[in-house]
């Protein structure tokens, strides 16, 4: 151990390094592996929707503009009523605004996965 007065810093050992670039190598492939399963919970997702799609026309319950733009989206489907929170361009929110009525989406397999019909574009892949 060296003196705090000492004109040389401690030196890194090998032992350090490799520990570095493993916890390194660790948290990219934890990151990696976490937007994987993201994109393929969002495609099932997607997926489902298409699949057996239903429409309902929802009322926007909520619309927040700061901190990520989101609207809050109330829908009925057979008497049942259900609501979904979702990111949403600046466009969206230039038209529509609390209490206007949109398109939604819906699986008829599961009436609770949905989404806004703007939303939903053509896939990328």
């Amino acid at each position: 151990m060296h003196a705090p007065d000492s004109p040389n810093p401690p030196q890194t050992t090998r032992r350090q390094v490799v520990g570095i670039i493993l916890g390194l190598a660790f948290c990219v492939a934890l990151l990696a592996g976490l937007i994987h399963f993201i994109k393929t919970d969002i495609a099932e997702k997607r997926e489902s929707l298409l699949k057996n799609p239903g429409y309902a026309t929802g009322v926007i319950t909520r619309v927040r503009r700061y901190k990520g733009r989101r609207v809050s989206v109330r829908y009925t489907v057979g008497g049942v009523k259900y609501s979904f929170r979702t990111r949403v361009p600046r466009t969206f929110l230039r038209t529509h605004a609390k209490g206007d009525t949109t398109a939604v989406i819906y699986a008829k397999s599961d009436p609770a996965n949905a989404t806004l019909k703007a939303k939903l574009r053509p896939s990328t892949n």
